[in-house]
């Protein structure tokens, strides 16, 4: 994944850094050991964090929001020009959100309720949870774990397809995966060697 090997430049930055750093250049948010927090009915460019949460308010507009080691919470009706990255964090999304590139992370959680999604939804060890009339014009992708991931390859991914639901891509799983899929919810071809169906209603 993209996110891994750019966030390892990140990563070996911090290092050599010893208080935490806010770059505001461009309406832009970059922080080292710190949460950002964007106002309700902002508009901002880039938003990224190094150990620490990102909280984006309501009616926000951003370029893209990147984290590690820290959750992404989106309020009501925020756009996301591009993507939405996490490392080791988990991804939730309010209703009325609209992101213009994919939704990815490997070590947390995705929630999207009512939510569009212009790419794919992408996951390694994280549950995800795309509920409520979410729409995914991508696939849902769980990744094959890789290095320091690969024990935990026999661990299944939760993943449920919440009600009106619709994935216009595939269900691609490359490990184990429990899925739950409701009725309701369209979705394209479901494709993996070990799917285990549970009751979606």
């Amino acid at each position: 994944m993209k996110i891994y090997f750019k966030f390892l430049t990140i990563l070996a930055l911090t290092a050599l850094m010893a208080v935490p750093a806010v770059a505001g250049a461009s309406g832009s948010y970059s922080t080292v050991n710190k949460s950002i927090h964007i106002d309700d009915n902002s508009t901002v460019g880039e938003v990224d964090s190094v150990n620490g949460s990102i909280h984006i308010g309501a009616n926000a507009f951003v370029q893209s929001v990147e984290s590690v080691n820290g959750s992404i919470k989106l309020g009501n009706d925020v756009t996301v020009e591009r993507d939405i990255d996490a490392v080791n964090g988990m991804i939730a999304l309010q209703p009325g959100c609209e992101v213009g590139g994919k939704v990815e992370t490997v070590n947390g959680s995705i929630l999207l309720e009512n939510t569009k999604v212009a790419g794919d939804v992408e996951t390694v060890n994280g549950h995800l949870r795309i509920l409520n009339g979410s729409e995914v014009s991508g696939n849902v992708v769980v990744r094959e774990p890789q290095g320091w991931n690969i024990s935990n390859r026999h661990k299944p991914v939760h993943v449920e397809i919440g009600q009106d639901v619709v994935v216009h891509g595939d269900l691609i799983f490359e490990h184990a995966v429990e899925l739950k899929l409701h009725g309701s919810a369209r979705v394209g071809e479901i494709i993996g060697d070990d799917v285990k169906m549970v009751d979606g209603s």
